[in-house]
C-alpha cells in the first residue's frame, strides 16, 4: 500500500520564484520595450505569473511524482496570492504612514 501524496515544498516555492521572476520581466517587457500601458502591463504580467508558477509546478511535480501536481499547483498559486496581498498591504500602510508623517511631522 502507498502512502498518500503530499505537497513538495521545493517545488512549491521554486514555483513561486519562477513565477515572480517572470511577472517582473514581463512587466518590464511589456511598459519598456512593447509601450504599453500600465494597465496593460500589469493584466499581461499577472496573467504570466499564474501560467508560469503553474506551468513550472506542474513540470517539476510531473517530474517528482504524478500524483502531487494538483497538489503543488495549487499550492504555488495560493502563495504567490499570498505573497502579491501581504505586498499590497506594506504598500498600502507604507502610504498611510508617509502621509501622516507628511500631515503631522
Amino acid at each position: 500500500m502507498s502512502s498518500a501524496p503530499t505537497p513538495t515544498l521545493p517545488i512549491i516555492l521554486f514555483s513561486v520564484f519562477a513565477g515572480l521572476g517572470s511577472g517582473v520581466l514581463a512587466f518590464y517587457l511589456c511598459f519598456e520595450t512593447f509601450g504599453l500601458g500600465a494597465a496593460w502591463s500589469v493584466g499581461l504580467s499577472s496573467l504570466v505569473v499564474v501560467g508560469s508558477v503553474s506551468g513550472s509546478a506542474a513540470f517539476l511535480s510531473r517530474l517528482y511524482d504524478e500524483r502531487t501536481v494538483g497538489m503543488n499547483v495549487g499550492f504555488g498559486c495560493g502563495l504567490t496570492l499570498l505573497v502579491v496581498l501581504f505586498a499590497g498591504f506594506c504598500l498600502l500602510m507604507g502610504l498611510f504612514a508617509g502621509t501622516i508623517a507628511l500631515t503631522f511631522g
